[in-house]
């Protein structure tokens, strides 16, 4: 795989919706299901990653990242490899927490945590070395073999680690990139080094039709 021409593009996916996201909770390591729409998301994204000739889907091993990867990977039978490094972050003493019940609660504490998340994260949690730590040997393993379209499927928090770890992108500003639930973010890596292609492109979820994932004349939304 040698050649100036190769290069590898890794799509990032975030989970579908759980019962959590709704109610807006810290959800960190704390394993929960994705919900009636998220099922549904997770299928109108495996009806448009269906097009993309990935050869493989790695994924957190929280069920709700696994329940995704595993509708993108069914199509085209492709192999789904948990890596524990893909797993959400931990919250520490706030996973369970909504937001709004921080802002009454916490702010102050809620607030900085806002201001620069990886760097002022609550207590029990994980911190910013240890994170940075585990996604780059998750990211290790993946770049060692020898795939050229790959897709990672995990969490909000894990989506912004690999900005900055792949990207070399601050970690002090990577929280103010969106990652919605089921968006895709591309990332390409060839001679000239890593670029980001696109990000948080929801379109398979706002564009979804009868027959399936589509645009308003009815032909396929692609992919990369």
């Amino acid at each position: 795989m040698s050649g100036k021409s190769w290069k590898r593009r890794i799509v990032l996916v975030r989970h579908g919706q759980t019962d959590w996201n709704l109610r807006y909770c810290f959800q960190g390591q704390t394993d929960v299901p994705l919900n009636a729409e998220g099922l549904a998301q997770a299928e109108r994204l495996a009806e448009r990653f269906a097009q993309w000739p990935a050869e493989v889907v790695y994924s957190s091993p929280l069920q709700r990242a696994l329940s995704t990867a595993q509708a993108l990977a069914k199509p085209r039978r492709l192999c789904t490899v948990v890596l524990e490094g893909l797993k959400e972050i931990n919250f520490g003493t706030w996973e369970g927490r909504s937001i709004l019940g921080m802002e009454r609660e916490e702010r102050g504490a809620f607030r900085t945590w806002m201001h620069d998340p990886f760097f002022n994260m609550p207590p029990g949690a994980e911190d910013w070395e240890s994170i940075r730590d585990r996604v780059e040997r998750a990211v290790e393993m993946i770049l060692a073999e020898p795939h050229e379209r790959i897709a990672v499927v995990t969490h909000g928090g894990i989506i912004r680690a690999l900005f900055a770890v792949l990207l070399g992108l601050d970690p002090h500003t990577v929280w103010r990139l969106r990652v919605f639930n089921c968006s895709l973010s591309g990332v390409e890596i060839g001679p000239d080094g890593p670029a980001l292609v696109f990000s948080n492109d929801d379109l398979h979820l706002r564009w979804a039709s009868e027959d399936g994932c589509g645009d308003t004349g009815g032909r396929p939304l692609p992919l990369w």
